[in-house]
């Protein structure tokens, strides 16, 4: 016998706490990733830095065909639930000149609108170029398929290479 009775009781548990904490820090690892936060990081646009003209292109193309709707506009309204834009340029979708898109939030509990993850947040009075998805009867726009309107030059002129955009003439309330 190399150790006395104590020593190896010792041990054995501390190879028992060793297991516990082993255990612990799995259980801990699985609720990070079932937390909110951990499930909102997939909402981050991850874009090859640089993607070749047919990447770019094939991307675009896809993007527009799962996309209800496609088009510029201009935000005119918004609250908690909804923003109303006004359409500039239109590749896909109704005939309208306004579209409504649902943030898809929820009332807290004190009526306070909660948002949606992955939902785009638009400012009054700014313009963007969107690619709107429907989904349960409401149109929506999610963080990776909207562009400011500055930045969107050259996917204008890509879209315009899959159909030509239809422009609306400015309205003066």
């Amino acid at each position: 016998m190399c150790c006395s009775p104590g020593v190896a009781e010792s041990e054995r548990y501390i190879s028992f706490l060793n297991t516990k904490v082993f255990k612990m820090k799995i259980l801990l690892l699985i609720a990070l990733f079932l937390s909110p936060e951990m499930r909102s990081a997939s909402c981050v646009c991850v874009k090859d830095p640089h993607p070749s003209k047919e990447k770019v292109k094939a991307d675009r193309k896809q993007a527009y065909v799962q996309a209800t709707a496609v088009f510029t506009g201009k935000v005119i309204a918004l609250d908690g639930y909804t923003v109303k834009l006004r359409l500039k340029k239109r590749w896909k979708g109704d005939a309208s000149n306004e579209i409504a898109l649902s943030t898809g939030a929820v009332p807290g509990h004190d009526g306070t609108p909660i948002p949606k993850e992955c939902t785009y947040h638009f400012r009054l009075d700014n313009e963007y170029l969107v690619y709107a998805h429907e989904t349960a009867g409401k149109m929506k726009a999610y963080l990776c398929s909207v562009t400011l309107i500055m930045d969107a030059a050259e996917e204008e002129l890509g879209l315009d290479e899959i159909k030509p955009h239809e422009t609306f003439r400015e309205k003066h309330d």
